[in-house]
């Protein structure tokens, strides 16, 4: 019921002053944790002491990617194909699943972290009124090439773990005495997968990979033909840890910024934009 009250759209002044004081009393229970609940028509199971996303989520809905979500569903209520790369527990997947409805539609779900990913396989079982077979998830990550990285874990923020800890390159185990904890993750570039998986049209891609999101877009969109790009592109603002200025990138393809804030850009495609 508290949760409940909290899930004012507009983040009101009652749910502003109510959802920290409820996320604190849960979170303190840890007995009763994990816990099963439903939020605008999602089933999750969320642990909540190891993942901000499911926090935001839950707690207040409306901090957590409100307009993207929203731009997100527009872009599949007749259908579709959705692209999500680095998945977390699956609130974009099951966002874009809800949007198609009964529509046809495809996503292809990439989540390499083994903690994570088993939350992810949960939380879309955990939704048998969406059609299940529209969703393909793919235990690796999506980089410049294939090979492997070392996922540096944050125990307190499961989204925020990634391969680009203080050294940026393939890691295959961390120095001895190194603290930081991890795990090693399969890697793959984007376009042989897409290749492979028979797609031919991508109508919005969401990609948050925690400052990695250069190292797996760049060779894309540098080789993809124009058919293939994401009508709808949704990425996280990370441009302070990128080698190469992947906002041009996206822009020198055909992009239009349409939508910017603190946590993500959202661009969309001009058709018939020259290469």
């Amino acid at each position: 019921m508290l949760i409940t009250l909290c899930h004012d759209n507009k983040g009101g002044i009652v749910s502003r002053l109510l959802a920290p004081l409820t996320r604190k009393a849960l979170i303190k229970q840890t007995s009763r944790l994990p816990i099963d609940i439903q939020v605008e028509g999602i089933n999750l199971r969320c642990q909540f002491t190891d993942n901000y996303s499911e926090k935001k989520f839950v707690f207040t809905p409306w901090r957590y990617d409100r307009a993207e979500r929203q731009i997100l569903s527009q872009a599949l209520a007749n259908g579709g194909t959705f692209i999500d790369i680095g998945a977390n527990v699956g609130l974009y997947t099951l966002t874009a699943i809800a949007a198609m409805g009964s529509d046809k539609g495809r996503i292809i779900a990439f989540e390499p972290n083994p903690v994570t990913l088993t939350r992810l396989l949960f939380n879309i079982e955990a939704n048998p009124q969406f059609e299940q077979s529209n969703i393909r998830v793919l235990d690796h990550g999506i980089a410049d090439e294939e090979t492997s990285f070392f996922l540096h874990l944050n125990a307190g923020n499961l989204g925020e773990s990634s391969i680009r800890g203080s050294d940026s390159g393939p890691e295959t185990v961390p120095h001895p005495g190194n603290s930081r904890q991890g795990v090693n993750i399969r890697c793959r570039p984007l376009l042989p997968v897409l290749s492979e998986l028979g797609i031919d049209r991508i109508d919005a891609l969401k990609i948050d990979i925690e400052g990695a999101e250069d190292l797996a877009l760049t060779p894309f969109l540098d080789a993809a033909p124009d058919a293939l790009l994401p009508r709808l592109l949704i990425i996280e603002n990370s441009e302070k840890q990128w080698k190469t200025d992947l906002f041009q990138t996206i822009q020198s393809r055909g992009y239009s910024l349409v939508g910017r804030n603190k946590m993500n850009s959202v661009f969309q495609f001009r058709s018939g934009y020259g290469h």
